[in-house]
């Protein structure tokens, strides 16, 4: 073998085992090994988070005027099951009018478009009295300039995805 051919063959070798070495190395939590940290909330989920939340407590505790404060006067709100939108008075009142339920907002993600924002998420409502639990997955957009409610989009999943067994920082 020539001095040539033996230094093509180290380079080769070498060239095969680092590439192996960089693959066995994969990214925290991955090989399932290490647990990846708890992600921590963004500022504008945890600021999303906040006013759902006090949206969905207004509502809960039959607090219209604190509700229709968060509401855009433009407001409508569209479901899977009508063509037609509701406006902000039409909504209030059937929100009102429902069996109050707990309800809790899970796995938020938003994204900032400009002068608006879309914040998208699970509402898990508790079973009512002699009813089911139900599952909404929610779109709202958001106007910056007053932080009021402009649009909301709901439709029940035929099969909803659980809630994370840890926290994701979307909770």
């Amino acid at each position: 073998m020539s001095l040539g051919q033996v230094i093509a063959s180290l380079v080769v070798a070498v060239a095969l085992t680092s590439g192996a070495a960089a693959q066995s190395r994969l990214p925290p939590g991955v090989d399932g090994n290490a647990q990846p940290a708890p992600a921590a909330a963004t500022r504008a989920v945890a600021h999303y988070l906040d006013l759902e939340r006090a949206l969905a407590a207004a509502l809960r505790e039959r607090r219209r005027d604190a509700a229709a404060q968060m509401l855009a006067p433009e407001f409508e709100a569209r479901t899977a099951g009508s063509l037609d939108a509701v406006d902000a008075t039409a909504w209030l009142d059937a929100q009102l009018h429902a069996r109050p339920t707990a309800s809790v907002v899970r796995d938020l993600a938003v994204r900032e478009l400009g002068e608006v924002d879309v914040v998208s998420f699970f509402l898990d409502r508790s079973a009512a009295q002699g009813g089911r639990p139900a599952t909404l997955y929610v779109v709202d957009v958001w106007r910056q300039a007053d932080g009021r409610l402009t649009a909301r989009y709901e439709v029940q999943p035929t099969h909803p995805v659980a809630a994370p067994t840890r926290p994701r920082g979307r909770e």
